[in-house]
């Protein structure tokens, strides 16, 4: 479905998933600690319609390991890189969740020529409030348990109870990518990223929210504020956990919505 390769940057190689040039190109950006096989349930679909490029992050999958630790700066250079590679052609319409979301913004507002339309999933959108949340202690303890199981066995992590797709994702994950959060020095993890600007962000957006009381990530008092200032925003809201149940592929609410929106774009 998807061919795989190494893409090399100034910083190490990254691992590129590319499917045939079915159509305009879409860029799949995938949640911390996930990888690019988040996207294999709407797979099918996509590549029939798309050119679809998808990559693991630094420390993710079979992408580059890094000695100087990670932070929201070194996986923003690896979407900057993947991006640059891809669209020497013609923009790309950017669908990322979580974390890949917030990337996907920012190349929206560093590069509006080379993106064409963001999709965001349960993206965190106020920088001091997501690094309360990600401080907290419930999420210190979840990233400290994940630091655990990062790079054991994939059998090991069966054994655990961990299903096969997350034992494998799991297994393949540097521990170090969570030392920040795992620590609750979420800060730094961030100390070289700006906020976003919202006033840059000119192409279509669709910003879409997880339920808080469910685990959602994105909190109301981020949204109030830029959905006033920016009206032709979309949005929309599921009442379903962070993860959107992108495992369900195209029976997700979250994933029908933004192929929906994606389909209306205007042709490239």
């Amino acid at each position: 479905m998807l061919r795989e390769y190494a893409l090399v940057t100034p910083h190490g190689s990254l691992n590129i998933a590319e499917g045939p040039t079915n159509g305009p190109l879409l860029m799949l950006l995938h949640g911390f600690t996930n990888r690019w096989q988040t996207y294999l349930p709407i797979l099918p679909l996509l590549v029939e319609r798309w050119h679809v490029i998808a990559f693991d992050h630094r420390g993710h999958g079979r992408s580059m390991r890094v000695n100087a630790g990670y932070t929201a700066a070194g996986f923003y250079a690896d979407a900057q890189a993947v991006l640059l590679h891809a669209a020497v052609d013609g923009p790309a319409a950017l669908l990322g969740h979580s974390m890949g979301g917030s990337l996907a913004l920012h190349l929206a507002q560093n590069y509006p020529s080379q993106v064409r339309a963001v999709v965001t999933g349960d993206t965190s959108l106020d920088l001091a409030m997501h690094i309360d949340v990600m401080n907290s202690r419930r999420q210190t303890k979840l990233f400290g348990l994940r630091r655990k199981l990062a790079g054991r066995p994939v059998e090991e992590l069966i054994r655990r109870g961990l299903p096969a797709a997350q034992a494998e994702e799991m297994s393949n994950l540097d521990p170090a990518v969570m030392d920040y959060h795992a620590e609750a020095r979420v800060q730094g993890f961030f100390a070289d990223i700006s906020e976003l600007d919202f006033d840059l962000i000119g192409c279509p957006l669709l910003l879409t929210q997880a339920d808080p009381a469910n685990g959602g990530l994105l909190q109301d008092g981020e949204l109030t504020p830029i959905l006033s200032a920016h009206p032709g925003f979309k949005f929309l809201r599921f009442d379903c956990g962070h993860d959107l149940e992108i495992d369900r592929g195209s029976q997700a609410p979250f994933l029908r919505a933004a192929i929906t929106f994606l389909e209306g774009l205007s042709p490239v």
